[in-house]
């Protein structure tokens, strides 16, 4: 069963021979979660889990660094100093950064087992409204962390052209009942997070008023265009599902594992890049 509005901490390159890798050298690989609970601190020993289990395993035997980070401060900053070569993303994230930071979708994760994810627009049931253009106020998500991108994915526009504010959290739970007791006009929830309220009493003073077709889950993407590291972590991701060893660590990391991106996703990437370029 799902723990309610916990962090989605989620995470097909053959290689043709094993990179070389500089002594001492680590590779660098972000978990980016705008908005998720936790902290760095709090998540470094499952980063730390990861980072092994891929430096045991990825082709080379790199030294595989691993943080998490939920705050676009932190991520920036994280980017900057620490020059990363993979990332798990959410998918406003990578609509949004990239171009600036040159990322490119090398897998997705599959949450629950999941290949599409939904955003949804929550808003109390005694409103009796009709559609999102009516509503005023504010709306609270952590989706709002990359307003603009779900703006364009949900409502076809800019987050400044919405009639109302699209208001960034990483306390979902506390913004769902600001919403059922009218202290709020709204909530943006991604699937996951949908789900988990499905168990909640406040489930029921809610509906939905706007909802996307279906999206791609998070990311794992790579900055700047391939390389022996990019190419030696992404096999050793994908392989982790055939893996009995890493079924803990997959279980902890809300995945069942990775997958490809397909053709067919690779075109739905790009026209969602397109769809919601500013």
């Amino acid at each position: 069963m799902r723990k309610p509005f916990a962090a989605v901490v989620l995470l097909g390159l053959a290689l043709a021979a094993a990179p070389v890798f500089a002594a001492g050298d680590p590779v660098q690989f972000l978990v980016i979660q705008p908005g998720a609970p936790g902290s760095s601190n709090e998540a470094a020993p499952l980063m730390a889990r990861l980072a092994d289990y891929l430096s045991r395993h990825a082709a080379g035997k790199p030294i595989v660094k691993a943080l998490y980070v939920n705050t676009p401060t932190a991520a920036e900053r994280a980017i900057a100093t620490l020059q990363p070569q993979l990332a798990i993303v959410t998918l406003p994230y990578y609509l949004e950064e990239r171009e600036r930071h040159g990322l490119r979708a090398q897998l997705i994760t599959r949450p629950g087992g999941h290949t599409e994810d939904y955003y949804r627009l929550l808003v109390p049931v005694k409103t009796h409204m009709t559609s999102w253009k009516e509503l005023r106020g504010a709306v609270w998500g952590t989706l709002c962390f990359n307003a603009d991108a779900v703006a364009r994915l949900l409502f076809q526009q800019s987050a400044d052209a919405l009639p109302f504010r699209c208001e960034p959290t990483d306390r979902l739970l506390r913004a769902v009942r600001q919403v059922t007791k009218g202290e709020a006009a709204g909530v943006l929830l991604t699937d996951e997070q949908f789900d988990a309220l499905s168990a909640l009493p406040e489930r029921k003073s809610l509906t939905s008023l706007a909802q996307t077709t279906p999206l791609p889950p998070p990311l794992v993407v790579s900055f700047d265009g391939p390389s022996g590291a990019v190419a030696a972590l992404t096999k050793a991701l994908l392989d982790m599902k055939a893996d009995p060893a890493a079924h803990d660590l997959l279980n902890e990391l809300r995945t069942d594992g990775f997958g490809p991106i397909d053709s067919t996703l690779a075109a739905q990437l790009d026209a969602l890049a397109k769809a919601t370029a500013p």
